[in-house]
């Protein structure tokens, strides 16, 4: 025998809206970090974060083309701490990207290429022809 479904759809719990917020409140250590970058880091920075497009957002670690979307939705910031309000950025993003502008946003390295096998195979059997 089956029982009747009496039609009323179960609801998730929903989460608490202070839990929520809660989630999002930078940390002590957070506080710390920003509160230790110069007048011209945090300039600088506010100006990506405000104005950057998506090229210069993604100069930014940990940033990619989903996470410079959700830091362009949202805008505006009023200080490097508001980037806690961006879906995706948490503390260990927040703490690179802090970092990045405290080492006054040094440039990425270039990535080293490696030899393709084709150049390789070439190379060893020029070297084979030679002995």
């Amino acid at each position: 025998v089956l029982a009747a479904d009496t039609g009323s759809p179960k609801k998730a719990p929903a989460k608490n809206e202070a839990a929520k917020k809660k989630d999002k409140e930078p940390s002590a250590k957070a506080k710390e970090l920003a509160a230790g970058l110069s007048t011209a880091q945090k300039t600088k920075l506010m100006g990506i974060l405000n104005e950057g497009d998506d090229k210069t957002l993604a100069s930014l670690p940990g940033v990619g083309p989903v996470r410079s979307v959700a830091i362009k939705a949202a805008r505006p910031y009023a200080e490097p701490l508001g980037l806690f309000k961006a879906v995706g950025v948490g503390e260990g993003t927040f703490a690179q990207i802090i970092n990045h502008a405290k080492a006054d946003f040094p440039a990425p390295a270039p990535k080293a290429k490696r030899p393709s096998k084709k150049k390789e195979s070439a190379k060893k059997a020029e070297e084979d022809a030679k002995k």
